[in-house]
């Protein structure tokens, strides 16, 4: 009974301490009621309510209705995976009369973003956001912090987000929908299918979405992708038009992505003949701001692309939306954001075969520099100055679900860092003088971790050992099961393989962060050397006896030759060669 009691008590306790937390102060304050102080619980029915925003004598922003005059409203949810797995909701909002909420444009339309799984001093989205305006891409939602009370539950801290949609001052293209309702009621008794419909009404304007979820205003492709399993669908969301799509709308969409997707990967891409479809500058600068960012998700979901009636006008990629992959500790910034991800990151890494392609992306990123990348952490800077107090009630808040950013110093500069790091890389790839190459290493110590020892745990004795040249080795009497590489609390290292692979001995392959679990084809082996070439995330499983790491001095004025006595002149990474030199034959491991 005790035991009971107490229980009950720590849960009130838990309870009563998230009632307790009050708002900062320091950020203007969303209030929001539903009819009924009805649980929001859906995210495609809206449920109606009132709203009024005080601004905490906030400079620049004005009140907008009051405790007791609120203004009209309605609330659903929104988000995939923000939506199911956090308790911390975001949400969808539509006034019923347009207003300026936070200094933002007139609108009825906004989200309220909760980024619950944002522990990176919440500068994901409104860094990416900030990049993508310097690119110069056309639009880039805005954003602007606030906290949040939910009848009459404070739910923390909050980013008021424009939302992704056809408006003078969002994307400025005319909505299809909007035309075929006028028609509708400058035509009592007639519905959409008596519509004067014409073939060029198919092409445009549209806003649709590279997505990673099923959707029922979906059309799939399939593609030429092999980057990924092999032949994976593209899924292409058309969110607007929405509500009058024709069968007609729908096979012209599957045509025209299927004839992009096949220029796209044509053995001849470099030509780039897929940008006859494209449009060369905002694909450009979509790739910098996503490449800058780490957002090894870009291509795969969340990628938004815009096109124009007419059947000269091009697909637009943009605006960008939605970096919850960004600044990932287990990155490594200096990779292409094609490599090392779990993702399909269709198109992009074809893209930079294409010479034209290639040296727009280096105009814009040479222009961004003579600007100054500075711009970007003063901003973050300033951002977290405003957001620091409320991140912390934020915190407070949420603390027994173990979200936000109760410390933001520490996250804000390894954030930083991270940024830097990848600017530079990136400079440094494309070429532009001034940029060096930055070397990432591993940020903690490398385990295997698995099921055959001690329950996945991490210990000393599976600890990788850096034998030199950005390697690690670790040699096992016996290797068995199913594995990982990773760290001890598996946040910064987390290595495994594509789904469906199994690993055979003498022979590289390429781990992926967060993938599967690695096993054997032969289930196990025994005294066998783990080695991982830590910046292509390389590993190698031998159980030969008296192999040897080649290292760059071995090389000179050496013969190379298969284990069957065949000379090589381009050795493969992670294959076994007998190395000839005047010292003698050894067998080594590229």
């Amino acid at each position: 009974m005790k035991r009971i009691c107490s229980s009950i008590v720590c849960l009130l306790a838990g309870l009563f301490a998230c009632m307790a937390v009050e708002p900062s102060g320091t950020l203007p304050v969303l209030v929001i009621e539903t009819e009924n102080r009805q649980p929001i619980e859906s995210k495609e029915t809206y449920i109606r309510g009132n709203y009024y925003l005080d601004p905490k004598g906030v400079e620049g922003v004005e009140a907008i209705g009051s405790k007791d005059a609120p203004l009209p409203l309605q609330i659903r949810g929104r988000g995939n995976y923000t939506w199911s797995a956090f308790n911390k909701k975001p949400y969808r909002l539509k006034l019923d009369k347009k207003a300026a909420l936070l200094g933002m444009n007139s609108n009825k339309h906004f989200a309220l973003l909760a980024h619950a799984d944002d522990n990176r001093a919440f500068m994901r989205n409104l860094t990416g956001f900030e990049v993508s305006r310097m690119s110069g891409l056309p639009y880039t939602t805005a954003d602007q912090p606030c906290e949040v009370v939910l009848n009459g539950d404070y739910k923390g801290l909050y980013f008021l987000t424009e939302t992704i949609r056809f408006d003078k001052k969002r994307i400025n293209l005319s909505n299809p929908d909007d035309d075929v309702e006028d028609w509708l009621a400058a035509n009592p008794g007639k519905t959409a299918d008596d519509y004067p419909w014409t073939d060029d009404m198919m092409n445009g304007p549209w806003l649709v979405e590279l997505d990673n979820t099923d959707d029922q205003n979906q059309i799939t492709v399939p593609s030429q992708y092999r980057g990924g399993a092999e032949g994976t669908d593209i899924r292409v969301t058309y969110k607007k038009p929405e509500d009058y799509v024709t069968e007609k709308h729908r096979q012209w969409l599957k045509q025209e992505f299927s004839e992009i997707d096949n220029l796209v990967y044509a053995s001849d891409n470099a030509k780039g003949a897929w940008l006859d479809k494209i449009d060369l500058t905002d694909a450009a600068r979509f790739f910098i701001v996503n490449q800058i960012m780490g957002n090894y998700e870009s291509y795969h979901g969340s990628c938004y692309l815009t096109k124009d009636r007419g059947a000269d006008q091009k697909w637009h990629f943009g605006p960008v939306w939605d970096f919850g992959s960004a600044f990932q500790q287990t990155r490594d910034v200096t990779q292409w954001i094609w490599e090392n991800t779990p993702y399909n990151q269709r198109w992009i890494e074809n893209f930079m075969n294409c010479e034209t392609f290639k040296n727009e992306v280096k105009r814009i990123f040479t222009a961004m520099n003579t600007e100054g990348f500075d711009r970007i952490i003063n901003y973050q800077n300033a951002y977290a100055a405003r957001i620091t107090a409320a991140a912390k009630r934020d915190a407070e808040r949420w603390n027994n679900d173990g979200y936000g950013n109760p410390d933001m110093e520490k996250p804000l500069k390894e954030v930083q860092k991270q940024l830097v790091d990848a600017i530079n890389s990136f400079g440094y790839k494309l070429g532009i003088e001034g940029f060096e190459g930055v070397e990432i290493g591993p940020t903690a110590d490398i385990y295997l971790r698995g099921h055959d020892y001690n329950g996945w745990d991490a210990m000393d004795a599976n600890k990788f050992t850096n034998v030199g040249n950005d390697v690690y080795e670790l040699k096992m009497k016996r290797l068995s099961g199913e594995f990982k590489l990773a760290d001890t609390s598996w946040v910064k290292i987390n290595l495994g393989c594509e789904a469906g692979k199994k690993f055979d001995l003498n022979k590289a392959y390429k781990l992926i962060t967060r993938g599967e679990n690695i096993s054997l084809a032969s289930g196990s082996a025994d005294n066998v050397t783990l080695r991982l070439v830590w910046k292509t995330k390389e590993l190698t499983i031998t159980n030969s006896t008296g192999v040897q790491l080649v290292i760059d001095g071995d090389l000179e004025n050496a013969e190379i030759y298969t284990l069957q006595g065949v000379r090589v002149q381009n050795p493969v990474k992670g294959n076994i060669y007998i190395l000839r030199t005047a010292e003698g034959a050894r067998k080594v491991v590229f």
